[in-house]
C-alpha cells in the first residue's frame, strides 16, 4: 500500500514535474558551460634519446597546448606545470623517425580534473646520426701588426687539435676550427696566451678549450748585395810587394729592415791574409768578409783572389864615375894636343 501510494504521489502531475526536471537541468549545463573556458599556453618540450645517437636537426623549445576546463583552474595552471615530451630511446639505426608527443603534469596540474589539453602538433619527425667523437686541427687567429720593424716568426698551438663530439657526417665536413682571436698591435717580445675555440655548429661540443698560443716575435731582416767593397791586402811580409788582380768584389748581408738605409761598402772589407807567405810568386788566396757587428752575412764574391808578389826593389849606392883628364894646355897654340895615355916628352940635354 505505501509503494503504490509513493507511486501515486511521485507520478501525479507528472509532466510538469518533468518540465522542471528539463529546466533544471538545462540550467545547470549553462552554469557549467559558463564556467568552462580556453587557454593557449607554450610549454616547454624535451626530448628522450639514445645515447649513442644524435639528433641533425633543429628541435623545438616549446610546444602549443590548448588548455580546456574550469576558468579558475586553466588560469591557476604555470607554464612550468606542464612539460612536453617525446621518447626516441628506442632509435638504433640513423635516419628519420616519427613519435608521438606527450604531455606530463606536475604542480597544480596534477590536482585538477576534468582538464583537456589538445597538443599541435601532436608529433615530431626529427633525423638521427650515430654519435661520433674525433680530432679536428686547429688554427690560430691573430688580429693587428707587431710594433714596427718587428715580424712574427713563429706560431705554437698547445694541443694543436681539439676533441670534438657530434654527428658522423658533420664532423666529416669540417676540416679545422679556428681560435678566438689574438691582438698583436705593439708587440716587440715573445709572449703566450690562453685561447678559447670558436665553435658555430650547435650540432658539435668542443670537449677540450684549453688551448695556448705561443708566438715568437722578430725583429724584420732584409738581404742587402753591397758593391764596390775594397779587397784588403794584410799582412804582408815587410820585404815583400804584393798586387791583387781584383780591386773590389761585393757583399750579400742580412739586415735589421731598420738599418738597411744605413750600410755602406766603406764599413766592410774583403781581406786575405799574405802571412804565411814567405817568397815571390803568384798565390790565390782566399777571402774573408769584414762586416760590422748585428749583420748576417749571406754570401760574397769573390771567394778568392789571385795575388802577385814580389821582391821590393833596394837600389845599391851607385859608385862615383870615372872622368878622362881633360888636356894640358901647349905652348904653342898651333902644337897638336898629347893624347892623354901619351908619355909627357923629355927635356933635351944642356
Amino acid at each position: 500500500m505505501k509503494f503504490g501510494r509513493a507511486f501515486k504521489i511521485i507520478t501525479r502531475n507528472w509532466a510538469a514535474k518533468l518540465f522542471c526536471f528539463a529546466i533544471a537541468v538545462i540550467v545547470v549545463l549553462f552554469h557549467r558551460m559558463s564556467q568552462i573556458d580556453e587557454r593557449t599556453v607554450n610549454i616547454p618540450f624535451k626530448l628522450y634519446t639514445n645515447t649513442e645517437y644524435l639528433i641533425v636537426q633543429d628541435i623545438p623549445r616549446t610546444i602549443k597546448v590548448l588548455l580546456r576546463g574550469n576558468k579558475d583552474d586553466i588560469y591557476s595552471i604555470q607554464g612550468s606545470d606542464l612539460t612536453a615530451y617525446a621518447d626516441f630511446t628506442n632509435v638504433a639505426e640513423k635516419g628519420n623517425h616519427v613519435r608521438p608527443i606527450k604531455v606530463e603534469r606536475s604542480g597544480s596540474a596534477l590536482y585538477i580534473t576534468p582538464l583537456e589539453l589538445h597538443i599541435t602538433p601532436n608529433q615530431i619527425s626529427l633525423a638521427f646520426e650515430r654519435r661520433t667523437i674525433k680530432r679536428i686541427p686547429l688554427e690560430p687567429v691573430i688580429r693587428g701588426t707587431p710594433a714596427e720593424g718587428y715580424e712574427i716568426s713563429g706560431t705554437l698551438l698547445s694541443p694543436d687539435s681539439v676533441t670534438v663530439e657530434g654527428p658522423e657526417s658533420v664532423l666529416d665536413s669540417i676540416a679545422s676550427f679556428k681560435t678566438t682571436s689574438v691582438d698583436l698591435d705593439g708587440h716587440s717580445d715573445n709572449f703566450s696566451v690562453q685561447v678559447g675555440v670558436e665553435n658555430s655548429n650547435k650540432f658539435v661540443r668542443v670537449l677540450n678549450n684549453d688551448v695556448r698560443l705561443s708566438l715568437s716575435i722578430a725583429k724584420i731582416m732584409v738581404v742587402r748585395t753591397v758593391q764596390n767593397v775594397t779587397i784588403l791586402l794584410a799582412h804582408c811580409p815587410d820585404d815583400l810587394t804584393a798586387v791583387r788582380n781584383v780591386q773590389a768584389g761585393s757583399i750579400k748581408l742580412e739586415v735589421n729592415s731598420q738599418r738597411a738605409d744605413t750600410i755602406s761598402a766603406s764599413s766592410m772589407k774583403l781581406v786575405a791574409e799574405l802571412g804565411s807567405i814567405k817568397e815571390p810568386g803568384t798565390y790565390i788566396l782566399p777571402l774573408k768578409p769584414a762586416i760590422p757587428k748585428g749583420m748576417n752575412m749571406v754570401g760574397f764574391s769573390p771567394e778568392t783572389v789571385e795575388v802577385t808578389v814580389t821582391s821590393k826593389n833596394i837600389t845599391p849606392q851607385a859608385e862615383p864615375a870615372v872622368e878622362p883628364p881633360a888636356p894640358e894646355a901647349s905652348q904653342n897654340a898651333d902644337a897638336p894636343a898629347t893624347p892623354a895615355s901619351a908619355a909627357p916628352a923629355e927635356k933635351p940635354a944642356q
